[in-house]
């Protein structure tokens, strides 16, 4: 079996986040992405072996409603096992030893089962700190922090001001175990800190001391923040729901004080959907983007690449419902290339982002991915507003047309579409806001390393401004934040890329809403250690922004906040450590990537630190730190 045969799927880290412009080797591309072949031993050899003969005739194709190995890494080896021993997948698994069903669940999983820290018994609330407050209603309305998606508190809410931040203590650590990486946003309500994991775990933590209210396991890894439901303050009856998504294209509603499972719905049949953007709620309907990892299965020259199809969904946020779905591409027709190979499109279109919801207009906005195959469609790369209450499309703007790409591109593979484009995602979440003369615009930034201003009613370009160089990893990749008539774009810029026309920018920019003018940028220099592997500078997370300072995560392992008049640098808090926690799992910070940025309510801070995925450094622990 050919190498690339049997890495499919595992360049799931390069789908958004390319690496380089010229192909990696087997091996970094296999550390790039969730472990390698010596983190799991002999079951890899195992594991391949009985993949190939009995798995990938369904698992590795195009149009199977199998889950593609790509999805399949997102899940943990126990999920994996109990779907061959007790699941759909037992009478498919019937004839396999145990040792064959445990290898081919951590060969797929990329992951052994769980090690001794996940055997630790979790530290569950006592009587005292089990209780939710039904007077501390959610403290933001989803991702955004608001219904437009500023990303940015107010100074009350924030309760912190530039001088506090000098007096940050660490509060307490909770480590996740069998985790390398925390992508989901912490949501707060109820006294709770509400956070989803690698491990596929969505806890409810007591804010005041990190211990366990509920638990509930997932299918996949859930990058998703957890939105929680509104109630009135002080109801004593209320029971709201809380919603994520998971890796392996799974959408939820738990109770939000128990944990309990209301209804659970797959967003998308096609074997690589994926839900990595946090829905966005209103008026009780669940907005959900669907997402892909089909593009990194293109790396497999026998791979009949590609099928998916991005679309948004509307759903009843009371029992799971489809009121509407839009899709951004057409069927994707079959055909012959010229060099005899089947291949499908047009297709992709993956949607990255949470939208923005514009209650007056009755609109949704968001950003879209390129195109995996030709024909590239007119919907990639673009910014969309849709009706609401429809799903029709109100306006759209291409940002760039023609960009189809996928990972057979950067390994040099056969899937590679003609006329490849630059792989342009918007993977940051779309802003909508008012300029000081009562304009209303759409703000969004793209891995090209610019960003955009769009008329609200029409979707009329306003402005562009380039804060970065752009890259498959460059650019602004996860969130910006736009507060007092500014918005605040942090660049990655991470890697080489072909053109050099421009020089990498890594660090934070400020934006004048109105003109587009740059007010001020702040570079941000490599202090990476040269012993630091993975280390580099730049900041691809999403960030937070405050009347008096922007916080932000970078991938260099380090808490940042910046001045938001100027640019300087008032708090560089080091992240890059061991931590003892609440839950006496071993845990340490490392890069801060995606769509995770750090909250900032009544007098604390508290941030996911690690990635280790797509080349960034590994960490596994949820900080909490408050003003002393």
């Amino acid at each position: 079996m050919k190498f690339w045969k049997n890495l499919a799927g595992l360049c799931a880290g390069i789908v958004m986040l390319g690496l380089a412009s010229t192909p990696l080797r087997a091996e970094s591309l296999l550390e790039a992405v969730n472990g390698s072949p010596a983190l799991i031993g002999e079951s890899f050899a195992i594991g391949q072996r009985v993949f190939k003969a009995n798995c990938a005739g369904c698992h590795e194709g195009s149009t199977s409603r199998a889950p593609q190995p790509a999805v399949l890494r997102n899940m943990r080896p126990e999920t994996i096992y109990r779907a061959l021993t007790e699941g759909v997948m037992k009478p498919m698994a019937a004839s396999l030893s145990e040792g064959e069903r445990i290898a081919v669940s951590e060969y797929l999983a990329m992951r052994k089962f769980a090690n001794a820290d996940a055997k630790v018994s979790p530290k569950a609330c006592d009587a005292r700190h089990s209780g939710f407050d039904r007077k501390a209603v959610p403290t933001y309305t989803g991702w955004g922090f608001d219904p437009a998606n500023s990303h940015a508190v107010s100074a009350k809410a924030a309760g912190l001001t530039r001088a506090d931040l000098g007096k940050l203590k660490l509060k307490w650590a909770y480590g996740f175990a069998g985790s390398n990486r925390i992508r989901s946003q912490p949501s707060l309500a109820g006294g709770a800190v509400f956070i989803g994991s690698h491990n596929g775990e969505v806890l409810a933590l007591d804010r005041a001391t990190g211990c366990e209210r509920w638990r509930y396991q997932a299918r996949a890894e859930v990058r998703t923040g957890v939105v929680i439901e509104p109630w009135q303050s002080g109801d004593g009856k209320a029971d709201p729901l809380a919603f994520f998504g998971d890796l392996a294209g799974n959408v939820y509603a738990v109770r939000a004080f128990t944990g309990e499972q209301v209804w659970k719905l797959r967003a998308d049949s096609h074997n690589a959907a994926l839900i990595t953007a946090t829905p966005a709620l209103h008026d009780g309907t669940l907005f959900v983007t669907v997402s892909s990892l089909e593009e990194s299965s293109s790396a497999d020259p026998a791979y009949q690449c590609c099928t998916f199809r991005g679309s948004v969904l509307a759903l009843d946020a009371r029992t799971g419902k489809e009121k509407w779905r839009t899709w951004m591409v057409g069927e994707p027709q079959r055909r012959m290339s010229e060099s005899g190979r089947v291949e499908y499109g047009p297709s992709g279109v993956a949607l990255w982002n949470t939208p923005a919801i514009d209650a007056r207009r009755g609109l949704i906005y968001f950003a879209t991915g390129d195109n995996y195959t030709q024909p590239a469609t007119d919907l990639s790369d673009a910014i969309i507003a849709l009706d609401m209450a429809t799903g029709q499309i109100k306006w759209a703007h291409q940002a760039i047309k023609g960009d189809a790409w996928n990972v057979g591109c950067y390994v040099g593979g056969d899937n590679c579409p003609d006329d490849a484009g630059p792989d342009y995602d918007f993977g940051a979440g779309v802003i909508l806001v008012r300029n000081a003369d009562g304009r209303d615009l759409v703000l969004a930034g793209q891995k090209a390393g610019i960003a955009y201003a769009f008329d609200a009613d029409s979707g009329e370009p306003v402005w562009q401004r380039r804060v970065g160089r752009g890259g498959l990893a460059g650019g602004i990749l996860f969130g910006m934040a736009a507060q007092n008539g500014k918005l605040f774009a942090p660049v990655s810029d991470f890697g080489e890329i072909a053109d050099k026309t421009h020089a990498a920018m890594p660090g934070m920019n400020a934006i004048d809403i109105a003109t587009g003018a740059l007010l001020w940028t702040a570079p941000m220099a490599n202090t990476c250690k040269p012993e630091l592997k993975n280390c580099y500078p730049g900041i691809s997370a999403a960030i937070t922004a405050t009347p008096d300072f922007v916080i932000a995560g970078s991938d260099d392992g380090r808490l940042r906040a910046y001045a938001p008049e100027s640019g300087k640098v008032v708090l560089d808090m080091d992240l890059l450590r061991s931590f003892e926690t609440v839950n006496d799992v071993a845990a340490s910070g490392g890069s801060m990537s995606g769509g995770a940025s750090p909250i900032v309510d009544s007098g604390q801070i508290i941030v996911a630190s690690g990635y280790g995925h797509a080349m960034k450094m590994p960490g596994n622990v949820l900080l909490v730190f408050e003003k002393q």
